[in-house]
């Protein structure tokens, strides 16, 4: 593990140890762990070259997603995942996060949606009820990127939130910190979606059907829109997972409390 790493996880602490959309200080630190970010390398990282090998996933058992889990706390959460050749992690949201993607190895496209409503419905089953969410989404332009530094794609609580991931050109590896990370009291629960033209009943209907008055009609929003359709995990996405040897340095931080110091980069 590099400097260059532990300024980035010392940025992150102090970046989302209060965060707020409006918040200058918060904004500020933001942008410094995006400077830094930029930079990060699979080195930089501690993580060898043979993850990220065509040769590794020619294995027969290989799953086409390896997992590596490098910090969690009720803050904010450090992974890194490997895509084999032309495989697309699903499209997924990132509810109510921050959140700041990095590829360290390789290339991949990404295909963005910022939600503009949605609508819940629950569908009632012998075991409980089922959620069936509908989300009426804009497309933000796809994008590629690369480990060629100063390329790094940022989601916020209101943007970019739901995307899918390609790797393109061969396998490839990004680095990502989400905040809050998933699995904690305050932060719900992620969805797959699956991607459909938006009825014309719904595109009339809008924004009432769907409700946001404060979002931009589709007469001063020429991006496309789609409805986002909740579906089951799909089968075809399942990870290998690759054990971290988490520095002592971040625990110490994590038992201590303090002290990234923010801002600077």
């Amino acid at each position: 593990m590099s400097t260059l790493f532990a300024r980035v996880f010392r940025q992150a602490w102090a970046t989302f140890e209060h965060t707020g959309a409006g918040d200058a200080k918060f904004a500020s630190n933001l942008n410094a762990l995006r400077r830094l970010v930029d930079q990060l390398t699979l080195a930089d990282i501690g993580l060898e070259p043979s993850l990220v090998a065509t040769e590794t996933f020619q294995q027969p058992t290989k799953a086409p997603c390896t997992y590596v889990g490098v910090f969690e706390n009720d803050r904010f959460a450090m992974s890194v995942f490997v895509l084999r050749e032309n495989y697309t992690m699903p499209l997924h949201d990132h509810p109510q996060m921050h959140g700041l993607l990095r590829v360290v190895s390789g290339a991949v496209q990404i295909c963005s949606y910022s939600e503009i409503a949605r609508r819940d419905t629950v569908e009632p089953r012998a075991e409980g009820g089922t959620l069936r969410r509908h989300v009426l989404v804009v497309a933000e332009p796809e994008k590629i990127i690369s480990s060629a530094a100063g390329d790094c794609a940022v989601l916020t609580p209101t943007e970019r939130n739901f995307h899918e991931i390609t790797a393109i050109g061969g396998p490839a590896a990004f680095f990502d910190i989400l905040s809050p990370p998933y699995n904690t009291a305050s932060q719900p629960q992620y969805y797959f979606y699956r991607k459909v033209p938006v009825p014309r009943h719904l595109a009339e209907m809008e924004p009432l059907g769907f409700g946001g008055p404060d979002k931009p009609s589709a007469q001063e929003d020429e991006r496309p829109r789609y409805v986002l359709e909740t579906i089951p995990n799909p089968e075809h996405y399942y990870c290998d997972t690759v054990h971290y040897a988490t520095p002592e340095f971040m625990y110490q931080q994590a038992e201590g409390g303090g002290g990234g110091g923010g801002g600077g980069v």
